[in-house]
């Protein structure tokens, strides 16, 4: 196919130049991950006809999921699988013998459902999914209906456990394992946790505080947690055993206050590090109270002031991705960060490059410091708000809103350092 490519200037205000009129047609070049152009999208279209590309449009920028997708066309068509479209993968797409994704029932006995989903669904099946997972330990966040990649890594994790083929796509065979069907409208409740044998999410480590406390949890263990975050000066309010929006907000700011991930989730290391400062005192450290006037003193409420940021950040995983978004229906992520840090009463730059140049440099990055990586361009193009132990909550191309480790095959290598806004 030929097509016409006029140049433009676009609303971001790049100017793309380069001749009028171009002459090219999907195979003319290879494609690969972190290329934009109009061959992607081509691609992604050819890849969303076989079944293979599942987001809900054509982007034409070459992320993880188009990167996925590939993968999956060139496993199933026996081709070389590194995610890369060359001419191989071109040919088997526009010839007639290219296989479409498969749809394979479980081996052994019926499946629960026939629905496949895979990293870029977004529909309230995954909704579904993510309450079932949810429901066994595996998947800790907010039922968002966006498969990203929390999504994929808790189907990882219990497909592993379970002895499944682990791909972290949700076929049949996890269905069946969890014990619904991708079509139910809701996973959770007693047909999800008493007719699957399904393995609960292993523990992190054998003690008495293994369990994972977070929002929606309920009982003795929040009412225990809540007395011993008052007992420290963490949690103002009554002990409910109700583990609501507060109580994550105290949890938080035990978790800055102490150098853990500040993710308001009490899981192990938080729940022992509670139990080591309340048999040692010395190592307390109480919060600054935050004075509610964020916008005329930051540096003296840096405690506080820093858990409201973790706390606004994170009410937004599983926000889509939305090139030039800055409000809840998308960001990039430099809109993410601006919005966030407004909503705290700082104002920052709206682009990662500006960003970078505000802040004040830091050798390593605490929790509340901006991260940045380089990545489609030279220099600061992408950036996130670094949450702790070597992970950060940012608004990815191909994720949306999510927390990623920095240490990843892709981020790791991208990584230019850490500024601080506060």
């Amino acid at each position: 196919m030929r097509k016409v490519v006029v140049s433009s200037t676009i609303a971001a205000g790049f100017f793309l130049a380069g001749p009028q009129i171009a002459d090219a047609a999907l195979g003319d070049q290879t494609l690969r991950l972190g290329m934009t152009h109009s061959d992607v999208t081509e691609l992604q279209n050819a890849l969303k006809e076989k079944g293979f590309f599942t987001y809900e449009r054509a982007t034409g920028y070459y992320g993880t999921v188009t990167e996925q997708a590939v993968r999956d066309f060139q496993r199933a068509n026996n081709l070389t699988v590194d995610g890369i479209a060359g001419r191989q993968t071109f040919a088997a797409l526009k010839g007639n013998s290219g296989q479409a994704a498969p749809s394979t029932p479980a081996p052994s006995a019926p499946p629960a459902s026939s629905a496949i989903l895979r990293r870029g669904a977004n529909n309230s099946q995954v909704g579904n999914l993510q309450q079932a997972l949810k429901d066994k330990g595996y998947y800790s966040h907010s039922v968002t209906n966006i498969y990203g990649a929390i999504t994929e890594e808790a189907v990882r994790k219990f497909q592993a456990a379970n002895n499944l083929k682990v791909d972290g796509i949700a076929g049949p065979q996890t269905f069946a394992a969890l014990g619904t069907s991708g079509n139910n409208t809701s996973s959770s409740g007693s047909n999800s946790s008493n007719n699957s044998n399904a393995a609960p999410a292993p523990s992190p480590e054998q003690s008495t505080n293994s369990s994972l406390l977070r929002e929606g949890s309920k009982g003795n263990s929040v009412t225990q947690l809540q007395d011993n975050l008052r007992s420290l000066g963490f949690f103002n309010g009554n002990s409910t055993g109700n583990f609501a929006s507060v109580t994550a907000q105290a949890v938080r700011t035990f978790q800055v206050a102490h150098n853990l991930t500040a993710d308001g989730v009490a899981g192990p290391r938080t729940l022992s590090k509670i139990d080591e400062v309340l048999k040692n005192p010395s190592l307390s450290t109480p919060p600054t109270q935050n004075t509610g006037n964020n916008n005329t003193n930051v540096s003296g409420n840096t405690g506080a002031f820093v858990t409201n940021i973790m706390a606004n950040a994170s009410k937004y995983i599983g926000t889509p991705y939305l090139w030039g978004g800055t409000t809840a229906r998308g960001f990039d992520c430099s809109g993410f960060i601006q919005t966030v840090f407004r909503e705290q009463g700082v104002s920052v730059p709206r682009t990662a490059a500006q960003q970078w140049n505000a802040g004040r440099t830091v050798s390593q990055p605490s929790v509340g410091d901006l991260v940045f990586f380089e990545t489609y361009q030279p220099g600061p193009s992408h950036n996130g708000i670094y949450i702790g132990n070597n992970q950060f909550i940012h608004a990815g191309s191909s994720t949306g809103v999510t927390i990623t480790s920095m240490s990843n095959s892709y981020w790791a290598p991208r990584y230019l350092g850490a500024k601080r806004l506060h």
